[in-house]
Order: structure tokens, then sequence, then C-alpha cells
């Protein structure tokens, strides 16, 4: 059952790396044909939270949720990702008022 969970767990965080690469990929994209800056070189940090906080709970081998130290660290990377997304959607979409 172990194996099972490690996999899907793997599976699912190569999946949300795909959408960030994405995400950063479309900043980029953007900022270069429009020339208004994205800032799209910020999306590292919410991904090394991520990353910091997907590596805390396999480091310390427990179920991935319900220790404060990873929760806290996917919840500001999620916040950040969150963020970054709102940013980069008012700046191509032009903030209307």
């Amino acid at each position: 059952m172990q194996a099972i969970s490690s996999v899907l767990t793997i599976y699912t965080w190569l999946g949300v790396g795909v959408l960030i690469f994405f995400l950063g990929r479309i900043a980029y994209f953007y900022e270069k044909t429009s020339g208004q800056s994205t800032g799209y070189y910020f999306l590292g940090l919410p991904t090394l939270v991520l990353m910091l906080g997907a590596g805390w709970y396999l480091v310390h081998n427990v179920d991935f949720t319900g220790e404060p130290t990873g929760d806290l660290l996917l919840l500001v990377g999620g916040g950040l990702l969150s963020f970054f997304g709102a940013r980069l959607e008012k700046i191509m979409t032009g903030e209307q008022r």
C-alpha cells in the first residue's frame, strides 16, 4: 500500500511541476512579445517553497497532511503561486477598474 501511495504522490507532484512550468513559459512568452514586465523569474520562489514542503514530507516519511511545518510550507508556496497567477492574469488582461 505504501508503494501505491508513493507512486500517486510522485505522479501528482509531477503534474503540479508541469503546470508551474507552463505558467512560467506563458509569463515569459507574454513578457517577450508584449514588452510588458511579468516578473516570470519570481515564479522560482513559490516553486522552491513547494519543493521544500514536499521534500519535508518525503524526508520525514510521514503521511502527507497533519504536520505543521510541511503544511505551512505548502500553504505559503500555494499562496505565492496563486498570487503570481492572479497578478499575471491582471497583467495579461489589462487591469480594468
